[in-house]
This record gives C-alpha cells, structure tokens and sequence, in this order.
C-alpha cells in the first residue's frame, strides 16, 4: 500500500537475471532499502522468460530482463550493455566463428533464457550445430563443467570476471554482430507505482556515479 503524500511503502517485488543481480544491482539494493526503509522489497531471479512472465501476471513490479522490448504489454529502458563471452576449456583454440566448434557440448540455461536462444542463434546462423545441451542451474555450474573440459558456454564478461575460476577457462567475445546485448527494467505498461519510481530514479543516480570521472 502507498499513501498519496507519504514516503512510498509496501511491497516492491522485483525480478532479475542471475547475472544481472550478482554482478550490476546489488549496491543499488543495498542503496534502496537505506533510503526507503518502508519498502519491502523481494528480489527473486530467473530466466528471461520467467520474469516476463511474472511481470504480465502482475506477480512482479518490475525485472531485469535481456532486451530489446518487444512485448505490447510491457513499458522499459535500457540499462546495462552486457558482453557475451563463449567460455571454453582452459587451452582451447580461439573460437571466431560457430562451425569451428560445431557439435560441442553447451551448458546453459533452460529453454526460456534468452542467452540460451542467443548462443543457440549463434550456432544456427553459422550452419552449424551444438550438441548435446545441458541444463543448468547456476553459472558457476557451467563454468565448472567447462572447468572440467566438458564442452562450452555463453556467459556476460561482468558475470564471468566475477566468479573463481574465470582464469582457468579460456574466453573470447562472440563476433560483433553478436558480441552485445542489453539488459532492460521492465514493467507493466501504465502500471509505474511509486516504488518503481523512486527505483528507477535511484538506478539513474547509480549509473550516473559508476560512469562519471
């Protein structure tokens, strides 16, 4: 519940990429909650998909998702360039181009993760194939699992830089037209609560100080 005039309050559910809440939000969480300590706020994370879903169902204020905006029904901006990275066995030949790695074992995500789809895309514009795709829970379990030589996966340079281990894989940026994609704040089209917007407006403000000199 908000009261017209009063600090905003109540419940401020939000939604996130794994990635996105590990590495880019978690100061500016740390930052909310000091600054409006009446509103309670729920992070949970998950797939694109997921958290689209959640959005539209109204189970969630808003969620970082991977752009671009396309759905109807949503509002957004842009927030957080994010480098695909395709990680690969410590030693591995560099990697330019899919048919070089062509029914190489994928650890990703599920069906619904737009990284999975992108890397998947990857593969497919190039003629080529992945093999066998394993679903996993974490991105420390994949980096594991290419830790260990198993096969390969695609995994935001912020994400990957922040994990142990990162230095005993090796790792290269997808080719241009594929190496960016961008992480959005959605939410549902004229449905812009006032916990949303002193979100945003502290977002903004966090951005603003990572950018500046």
């Amino acid at each position: 519940m908000v009261v017209a005039g009063d600090e905003p309050q109540g419940l401020f559910s939000l939604g996130s990429l794994e990635s996105t809440a590990a590495v880019r939000i978690p100061s500016t969480l740390a930052h909310f909650n000091q600054r409006y300590p009446k509103i309670h706020l729920a992070l949970s994370t998950g797939p694109s998909g997921t958290m689209i879903d959640g959005v539209l169902e109204g189970a969630l204020s808003a969620a970082f998702v991977d752009g671009p905006l396309v759905h109807p029904g949503l509002e957004g901006l842009p927030v957080f360039p994010e480098e695909m990275m395709i990680v690969a066995p410590y030693g591995h030949t560099p990697i330019t181009r899919a048919s070089e790695v062509n029914g190489a074992n994928v650890y990703a995500f599920r069906a619904n993760c737009s990284y999975r789809r992108h890397f998947e895309s990857w593969f497919h514009a190039d003629r080529a194939t992945p093999g066998r795709i394993h679903e996993m829970e974490s991105y420390h379990g994949m980096l594991a699992c290419v830790i260990a030589g198993a096969g390969l996966a695609l995994i935001p340079r912020s994400m990957l830089e922040s994990m142990p281990g990162h230095q005993q894989v090796s790792a290269w940026p997808l080719a241009e037209e594929w190496r960016w994609l961008t992480t959005w704040l959605v939410w549902r089209r004229g449905a812009k609560t006032r916990q949303l917007e002193a979100f945003i407006a502290l977002l903004n403000e966090d951005r603003q100080t990572v950018v500046s000199p």
